[in-house]
């Protein structure tokens, strides 16, 4: 069986049939694609990739579905984020991927993939929409947003360096905690992280995590009743993360650390700020 743990966007497709030519793999050997959620970093390319793998089946979280079928609200409200001429540029066209070719994967859904069990998870806190996929042969996690974002560029100090992508729309610290505390009840061995690669190690990266949820929110309600609170929320979570890096001698300059996160930390800032709309702090 072949499958693909989330698809990246469409400017990602060339890549992954690369990987498949390499491996002498044809397109009608793709079983599975599985998106762990709908943002468009981790699903975008889902509709193009089922046009070029006729014989894929789609498994989507339940909240997941009837976005990836008609992804009209995910164009709408990518398009509110990033404006609509870097939206055509950074995702190109969303493709509807057909009803009848998605499956939904709930939560303790069970996969055998080529005698292989995969475990689907409900993991809310980053999204409602959001599935990770336990690995038990390897006690490994495949966790798309759920366990943070962490750049190899800047993990060549004392300490790793992870954050939570507190990205619009539906960031719930609470929730993402609980995920957390149910994840590690797994004892994975190692988490496969979207942005960026394979990470041991795990309880010590999940106590980082929870204490970064917990300043992100922290930081939020901070600035809850100032002026410009979003740039504010943006300002100081970049330049924590600037002043930790810079303390665990990660090996890389202010302007290297600025050129990587700085445009991730005004999207969680954008996050914090409609999260503590739904706190009534406005």
């Amino acid at each position: 069986m072949v499958g693909f743990v989330d698809t990246g966007t469409n400017n990602s497709v060339s890549i992954l049939q690369e990987v498949l030519r390499r491996k002498g793999i044809a397109n009608e050997k793709v079983n599975y694609i599985m998106p762990t959620h709908v943002h468009l970093d981790h699903a975008g390319a889902s509709g193009k990739l089922m046009q070029e793998f006729p014989e894929a089946t789609l498994l989507a979280h339940p909240h997941a579905a009837r976005h990836l079928a008609d992804p009209t609200k995910l164009i709408q409200g990518s398009q509110a984020v990033y404006g609509e001429k870097a939206f055509k540029k950074m995702f190109g066209k969303l493709i509807p991927v057909a009803v009848e070719r998605i499956q939904e994967a709930t939560d303790g859904f069970e996969l055998d993939f080529n005698g292989r069990k995969l475990l689907f998870i409900d993991t809310p806190g980053h999204a409602k929409h959001h599935y990770c996929i336990y690995d038990e042969q390897s006690s490994g996690l495949f966790t798309g947003d759920t366990f943070g974002a962490s750049y190899p560029e800047l993990n060549l100090g004392r300490r790793r360096f992870i954050f939570p992508p507190t990205t619009p729309v539906q960031f719930d610290p609470d929730a993402w905690l609980e995920t957390l505390d149910k994840l590690m009840e797994l004892s994975p061995a190692r988490v496969f992280i979207t942005h960026f690669g394979m990470h041991e190690g795990v309880e010590g990266l999940a106590k980082l995590l929870r204490q970064a949820i917990r300043d992100y929110a922290a930081i939020a309600q901070e600035f809850a009743s100032s002026e410009n609170r979003c740039e504010r929320i943006s300002e100081c979570i970049l330049q924590d993360s600037i002043n930790y890096l810079l303390d665990q001698h990660c090996g890389a300059d202010v302007a290297t650390i600025r050129h990587l996160i700085s445009f991730d930390m005004e999207l969680n800032a954008q996050g914090l700020d409609y999260w503590l709309t739904t706190q009534n702090v406005t």
